[in-house]
Formats: C-alpha cells, sequence, structure tokens
C-alpha cells in the first residue's frame, strides 16, 4: 500500500528460456534448454537452501574463455574463475554444462532454476565493452528500454536502468540488483538512442578507464 513497484517480464522465445531441474554432484552434467541458440548469459539458482545466485556471461574474463568464469547477482564481488560453476564447457544450442558447485549442482535432492538469455536481432543484446573516462557509445541494433550493467573487475554493483522508471538525458533512475536499497537518481549514466546507449565518461558505476563490463539491453 502506497508503495511503487515496478516488474520486467521477459517471453520464453529464441533468447530466453526458463529450466529447472534436480542436482546429481557430478561434474559435466548438461541441462537441455529449448532455445535453438547458444545462451551468453545465464542466471543459475539453487531453490531450496541459501546459496548465491551463480551468473555465466559471455563477456567474463573480457570474452575470453568466459565459461572458465562467473559472477553473482546479490554480490558486488569481482567474477571469478572457477571450473565448479560451468565445468569449462561453453553452452551450446540445446544444453548447458555443470560442474559441481553446490551453487548450481549438488546431490542428494537439489532443485535448481535456470535463466537462459540470448542476443536477438532488434529485440535484445548480451554484450560486453571497456570502459573509458570519456563517454562512449555501446551499439545494440535498437534503442533499448531496459539495461543490466556490472563492472566484473573490481568490486561494484549491478545496475538496473529502464525508461519508465527515468533513463534519458540528466541523472537517471537506478536500481541495483544486489543491493535492497531504493531507487536513486543522482548519476547520468548516458541515454538510450536509435541504435544503442551512450556513456557518460569517467562513471564508475558503468565506464570508467581499466574497467571490464557486462551488459544486458532489451527492446
Amino acid at each position: 500500500t502506497n508503495g511503487g513497484y515496478v516488474s520486467w517480464v521477459w517471453k520464453r522465445h529464441a533468447g530466453f528460456d526458463v529450466v529447472t531441474y534436480s542436482g546429481n554432484g557430478v561434474t559435466g552434467r548438461q541441462i537441455p534448454h529449448s532455445m535453438g541458440v547458444a545462451p551468453e548469459m545465464m542466471w543459475v539458482k539453487r531453490r531450496n537452501a541459501t546459496e548465491n545466485w551463480y551468473v555465466y556471461h559471455k563477456g567474463h574474463n573480457n570474452g575470453s574463455s568466459p565459461e572458465h568464469w562467473f559472477s553473482s547477482i546479490n554480490t558486488n564481488g569481482v567474477d571469478q574463475d572457477h571450473g565448479p560453476a560451468w565445468a569449462d564447457t561453453v553452452p551450446t544450442s540445446t544444453h548447458f554444462t555443470l560442474g559441481a558447485d553446490t551453487a548450481v549442482n549438488s546431490g542428494g535432492t537439489t532443485t535448481y532454476i535456470a535463466f537462459l538469455f540470448a542476443s536477438v536481432n532488434g529485440i535484445s543484446k548480451v554484450g560486453y565493452y571497456t570502459g573509458s573516462d570519456s563517454s562512449q557509445t555501446i551499439t545494440t541494433g535498437f534503442q533499448p528500454r531496459f539495461a543490466i550493467i556490472r563492472r566484473i573487475n573490481t568490486t561494484q554493483d549491478w545496475v538496473v536502468l529502464d525508461t519508465l522508471r527515468g533513463w534519458a538525458s540528466g541523472n537517471d533512475t537506478r536500481l541495483e540488483l544486489n543491493q535492497t536499497a531504493a531507487q536513486n537518481n543522482n548519476t547520468d549514466f548516458g541515454a538510450p538512442i536509435s541504435t544503442g546507449f551512450t556513456l557518460e565518461g569517467a562513471t564508475a558505476k558503468c565506464n570508467a578507464s581499466g574497467g571490464e563490463f557486462i551488459y544486458y539491453a532489451h527492446a
């Protein structure tokens, strides 16, 4: 009552799928999915115990062997080289592979849910970029209305921007997936444009020299 809420809803299609499974603790476990393309970002969460959200993203380690790495939605920690997450195996158009980390594939009566994302022309883009102290433009091929941005090579928050709450010229209204705080609008991150989005320079959370950033954008 008297509160403001927002939700984002994805439809199952070539760019998104949801999979549930039970763990078995076996490294190399393959889980089928129905996307028809290889997932470029995956969020995995154990449902029946306290564990971090594990994230696979094709931009981890600046796009070099990202299947060796993971980060966590619910923390702001640096991404980690960790074979027991994805068994150092790239997802395919039919399956994704798990190691034996308890956050993704423990034995016994364990249950999990996985959200899978991929780029679709004109609709969604999973990407990554190198930060700069100068402004820059990120090309997605469409004008996004929603974006998640995360710096992965240092401690930083998961920034969520959308045009409903305020993502345009001037300061932008953001939420952070790893925080419980209310939204904040004290920073100008940039703005959506017809072919992608701009970034203001020297902004620690989205564009800073020496930074490696991953993102997901949706039209």
